[in-house]
């Protein structure tokens, strides 16, 4: 689907789409929105009680039947249906908005749909209610992206916090960030319009304020990466010599035989991905091929994707077979996690968080645990074949995971283009920071200032970005 621009959202159209998914149930719901929205349901519409639908208050409900738009006869009827007035301002999009409740099914909505559109209303395209509702004012872009994240949510605790950016509580914290660099910068201004005034600013004072701000947008930040774990799920690989029971681990963890087990070496050839909700956190896990000498294309190839899933992903879990001393395999994974651990990026330490899983607890145990003692991360032990210890691997995902026990309250959802424009804020007050510790002049440092505030400006949807938007409402569906 190509991509939306925004002047492809005409806010003088009536628009209309189906909101509901096309399949078979009970119900389906048809929402229009616009200046001629109530001019048209009363062109198509047939109420039980024979009352001019124009003249309905908002916030009513009609009973009737919806008609092909040609003539009022009993050929002509589409289907029973409730529709639903609401009259601008108080509705989602602050505009005329009716919804039609109609049977469910791809072929009646489909065919009310087609009767709308012949009465002058234009298909809506993807997110332009909501690109509605945001230009009209009811809500802003954090709200927006909380909008999408609900009918995304994967898990209870992602719901929770996109209903709470939903609230309004993410555009309150942006705000103050903003009105904290606000402040700073009209009093710079004020020392740099009149040098003749006796007030100069105190730079200590300043370096102080800008402090606390780049802390506060190192904090939402922050935030923000922890609730794209919650959002998207942490990417998890599961490594292991052949045949020490990663196949079986994944199978219990999914509960159901997703992959071949067998005793034969090497059965896995591939990475298997499924996605798995580990106490509130969805777990994008990989089970990968064995550490084998590749004997042809195929076996080659799928150590490269399992080479490259292991660096890429958020949490890697190292089973080992409790059963057996350490082999060469298993020194090998121990000294790759090690160093993919140490690796510096830019100066700051990778971050991955690392599970070490003793299998097979239910046989004598021969491993030695001093040779994973280097390792830092989580030691679990269990046997996988029997489910006994997937408790305690729960309990050590969940704290592999992060900082979980936050208030949903402190975290906020953004999309990659936002976390971008807050990642530029951020960097135009570090570099206020550094102008006012090499004693540069004043208008350098409010030339930063100004920079973070038009960047926090366009994450509230204040400072107009076309970029930023299009990112936003293209990512909806249509009917939304």
């Amino acid at each position: 689907m190509s991509l939306v621009r925004l002047k492809d959202y005409n806010t003088n159209d009536t628009i209309a789409a189906i909101a509901t998914f096309l399949s078979k149930s009970a119900l389906g719901v048809i929402k229009i929105s616009g200046k001629d929205a109530i001019n048209i349901i009363h062109k198509v519409f047939i109420p039980r009680r024979k009352k001019d639908i124009r003249k309905a208050k908002t916030y009513t409900l009609h009973y009737g039947w919806i008609f092909n738009g040609l003539k009022r006869g009993k050929k002509s009827m589409v289907d029973e249906v409730l529709v639903s007035i609401m009259r601008k301002p108080s509705s989602y999009t602050c505009e005329d908005v009716v919804e039609i409740s109609c049977h469910g099914g791809a072929v009646v909505l489909n065919k009310i749909l087609e009767v709308i559109l012949k009465q002058g209303a234009r298909l809506a395209r993807p997110g332009e209610f909501t690109y509605r509702a945001f230009l009209n004012g009811r809500i802003d872009l954090l709200q927006a992206e909380g909008i999408k994240t609900i009918v995304d949510a994967k898990t209870d605790k992602a719901l929770q916090t996109a209903v709470s950016q939903l609230k309004g509580e993410a555009f309150e914290k942006f705000n103050e960030v903003k009105e904290a660099v606000k402040d700073v910068f009209l009093s710079m201004e004020a020392d740099i319009n009149f040098p003749e005034d006796d007030s100069k600013v105190e730079l200590k004072g300043v370096k102080n304020k800008i402090q606390k701000i780049s802390a506060a947008i190192k904090a939402i930040q922050d935030a923000d990466k922890e609730s794209k774990i919650i959002k998207d799920g942490l990417v998890c690989v599961i490594c292991g010599k052949t045949n020490a029971g990663k196949s079986t681990l994944f199978n219990t963890l999914l509960q159901e035989e997703r992959v071949i087990v067998s005793e034969v070496a090497g059965t896995t050839r591939d990475a298997i991905e499924e996605t798995i909700n580990i106490r509130g956190i969805p777990l994008r896990i990989f089970d990968t091929a064995g550490i084998l000498t590749p004997e042809n294309f195929i076996e080659k190839k799928a150590l490269e994707k399992s080479s490259k899933i292991f660096s890429e992903a958020d949490l890697i879990m190292l089973v080992l077979d409790g059963s057996r001393p350490m082999e060469k395999d298993d020194f090998f994974l121990l000294n790759k996690i090690k160093n993919l651990r140490d690796r510096e990026d830019n100066g700051r330490e990778c971050k991955k968080s690392v599970i070490v899983i003793i299998n097979k607890s239910d046989l004598a145990q021969k491993l030695n645990l001093k040779n994973i003692s280097r390792i830092k991360g989580f030691k679990v032990k269990l046997s996988a074949l029997c489910k006994e210890g997937i408790e305690d691997l729960e309990k050590a995902i969940v704290r592999a995971a992060g900082s979980f026990s936050g208030k949903k309250e402190d975290l906020v959802f953004l999309n990659r283009y936002q976390s971008e424009i807050l990642k530029n804020a951020h960097k135009d007050i570090r570099e206020a920071q550094t102008y006012l510790s090499e004693g540069r002049e004043i208008d350098l440092v409010n030339l930063s200032l100004k920079n973070a505030l038009d960047n926090l400006g366009k994450l509230t949807g204040e400072v107009f970005c076309e970029e930023l938007l299009e990112s936003i409402f293209n990512d909806f569906c249509i009917g939304k």
